[in-house]
């Protein structure tokens, strides 16, 4: 058999024993590396590491806060809002309220002096004396102090008199102030002429709301 040798030196390697390999330089590099590594260097990356990672914690930390800060903040515009519809809806409420009381302020004014003229007239009718007529009744002030005028005329003055007694001794009437009384001529026939200022009592609460004549019945 023919035996070719390919191998650069030919045979004479193979008499000096077995070959040596030899390990590549980046491992020997590594290996070094290794070997020489500074433990400051170390806990530089060590350092840098945690905080970065206290770093990122922190950055979720605030981040979850800022997202519920954010509901938060949410929650609060619609609560606002709601309460914003409740305060309408309660100054509506407010301002029907006060419509209705003014209402019923009215409606009581007018019922508690609904019986007020009927009274007073019915009082001015019953004091008239014989021979005594009246030619006008008319307001001089208003409500709630209520005074009238009265003129009329008399066949003399002692009827006027008995007229002014008789109406100061009703309920309804507070003063009898006679205005003016002189000498007339009704129909040829001398009579008193007078004007008289009547002012109207509030008498009690259960007299005044009843109808005249009802006290009677």
């Amino acid at each position: 058999m023919i035996e070719v040798n390919l191998h650069p030196t030919g045979g004479k390697a193979r008499k000096g024993g077995r070959k040596k390999f030899s390990v590549p330089a980046w491992a020997d590099r590594s290996r070094a590396a290794g070997e020489g590594r500074d433990p400051w260097t170390v806990a530089a990356v060590a350092a840098f590491v945690v905080a970065g990672l206290a770093i990122g914690g922190m950055w979720y930390a605030q981040r979850s806060d800022a997202a519920e800060l954010e509901m938060r903040l949410e929650e609060a515009r619609e609560d606002s809002t709601r309460l914003a519809d409740l305060r309408v809806l309660s100054d509506s409420l407010i301002d029907r309220e006060r419509q209705i009381r003014e209402r019923l302020e009215l409606v009581r004014g007018l019922d508690e002096g609904r019986f007020i003229w009927p009274h007073l007239l019915d009082e001015i009718s019953s004091a008239l004396p014989q021979y005594t007529w009246l030619t006008a009744i008319r307001v001089a002030t208003p409500l709630p102090d209520l005074t009238v005028q009265i003129d009329g005329v008399a066949a003399n003055p002692l009827a006027v008199t008995r007229f002014v007694r008789n109406l100061q001794a009703s309920e309804y009437v507070r003063q009898v102030r006679i205005m003016g009384s002189q000498q007339a001529e009704v129909e040829n026939v001398a009579a008193q002429a007078f004007k008289l200022l009547v002012s109207y009592e509030q008498p009690a609460q259960e007299t005044a709301l009843t109808p005249p004549g009802a006290e009677a019945s």
